[in-house]
């Protein structure tokens, strides 16, 4: 089984990670893989991003365990999402207990200064003195608590523990020919700038301590690598000025051009429509609303996979942007490309925010109708882990994804692609594509829906089955309402 290794650098690599996962909870599918294993990477272990990513993670990873999906359907939560500990038990891989069952590199806690960090009261007075020209005094007594405060120098020196670390290892031990590797990180702040090319290096170095090197030398890599896209209040008090992130990105972009030859492909994103977002140095008040962008990330990831392997393998480095069909501040599924970006997510996105408006709006007065009673759903609904985890993942305030797409729709550039506040009527779900109703055209209503349910549903399921039959039949159905009745797909 081919699997997806995503290196999610930074609150920008989380935040992206977070828009992939909705993507796929949809059933958007990973060309050329069966299996998704993402690898967070944060110093800061309070990061807000980050934590909100984890746990929808940690959701979707235990809803799809309760699934028997069919293969190469394209079924809610199809693509498995695991963890390097978990993805190894599944494959019957032998286990390294230093490496915890957690989507986040573990990096212990970097409670003390990064002078602490050097040990630099240690080193020799000629040992200081380079110190001191290569990093301000700043640098020098910055906690590490919270990441690196936009300082890549800093964490490029901190980051190379990663590449001894027994994670890396026990990465590096479950590559597989067919495997894929991709970089999700920004190029303006601190972690992502510094981690992204430290990672490609020591990946791609023929010399590597690292198991399996030569089956990483010639595996297909790619890259994402955010611009600015936000700009954060001025705060005399934070070591972050968002006044520096262009300064930094040219100096950043000069570095990738001459150390980044052993990319196979690199995907630049950025938006100049930036609003500002409150200044927080990192912690667990470092969590910004959902971005257009990070979405847009999400795809970068798709069409990486898409590529042929012998494409990536036998070109120059390929490098990738993406543009809208037209500049607007209020971007719907008619703004996307028609023949890529609305294709690949318009339906999907439109079948999982009519799941979430059934769970919501209708299922609660459908319980006595067959399907139910079949799944008995009445009681499920109420006390299975399936059932709650799926309402989490749709509901839940802080990762949700009716959060989710209300924080696109907050942006000065809006992701708005469906009525919001949503809405029962499920003829008015997409902005720009209502569903045509008449005398003897109703539409999409609830029992339109429900008539289609009742058939899907086989009266034979047992409770084991419960799960799978329920994502099987809306996944099904709630197709066929998109196919049918929601024009401009």
């Amino acid at each position: 089984m081919a699997k997806l290794y995503i290196f999610g650098i930074g609150g920008t690599g989380s935040r992206v990670i977070r828009s992939l996962t909705m993507l796929l909870a949809a059933g958007v599918r990973v060309p050329n893989c069966d299996k998704v294993v993402p690898i967070i990477i944060d110093p800061d272990a309070q990061n807000g991003d980050m934590a909100r990513t984890v746990e929808l993670l940690k959701t979707y990873e235990r809803l799809r365990k309760q699934l028997r999906l069919t293969p190469d359907s394209n079924d809610f939560f199809q693509t498995e999402i695991q963890t390097l500990a978990s993805m190894a038990a599944s494959e019957n891989q032998p286990r390294d207990a230093r490496v915890k069952e957690t989507f986040v590199y573990n990096f212990g806690g970097m409670d003390e200064s990064y002078r602490d960090f050097l040990h630099y009261d240690d080193m020799p007075v000629e040992s200081r003195l380079l110190v001191d020209l290569l990093f301000t005094p700043a640098n020098l007594q910055s906690k590490l608590t919270v990441g690196f405060k936009g300082s890549p120098n800093v964490g490029s020196v901190v980051l190379n523990q990663l590449v001894s670390s027994p994670e890396m290892e026990f990465f590096a031990n479950s590559f597989a020919e067919g495997d894929r590797v991709f970089f999700i990180s920004s190029i303006f702040g601190g972690t992502g700038a510094a981690g992204f090319p430290l990672l490609l290096k020591n990946l791609r170095n023929p010399r590597t301590a690292l198991p399996r090197a030569e089956l990483l030398n010639h595996a297909p890599m790619g890259a994402l690598s955010v611009l600015p896209y936000f700009n954060l209040l001025a705060d005399d008090g934070s070591a972050i000025d968002s006044n520096a992130f262009i300064t930094k990105t040219k100096a950043a972009l000069a570095y990738y051009q001459k150390n980044l030859q052993k990319l196979n492909a690199l995907y630049y994103l950025g938006d100049q429509s930036t609003g500002q977002l409150a200044n927080h140095e990192g912690g667990s008040a470092q969590q910004n609303n959902a971005h257009f962008i990070e979405l847009v990330g999400a795809l970068s990831v798709l069409d990486f996979m898409r590529q042929d392997t012998d494409y990536l393998l036998n070109n120059q480095p390929l490098h990738y942007e993406y543009g809208l069909e037209e500049d607007v501040r209020q971007v719907d599924f008619k703004a996307l490309d028609p023949g890529q970006s609305r294709r690949l997510v318009g339906p999907d996105l439109t079948r999982l925010q009519l799941l979430a408006l059934w769970c919501r709006h209708h299922l609660a007065d459908t319980e006595q109708a067959t399907y139910a009673n079949h799944l008995q759903l009445r009681r499920a609904w109420r006390e299975e882990n399936f059932y709650l985890d799926l309402q989490r993942f749709l509901q839940d305030p802080q990762f949700g994804f009716e959060t989710w797409l209300r924080e696109l729709n907050s942006n000065e550039r809006q992701f708005a692609p469906f009525a919001l506040p949503a809405t029962e009527d499920l003829n008015k779900v997409v902005n720009g594509q209502f569903t045509e109703t008449g005398f003897f055209n109703k539409g999409i209503t609830r029992d339109f829906v429900r008539v289609k349910l009742d058939k899907a549903i086989p009266a034979a399921v047992t409770g084991a089955e419960g799960p799978t039959a329920f994502i099987q039949a809306f996944s099904d159905v709630l197709r066929d309402v998109v196919t049918e009745k929601v024009p401009g797909f």
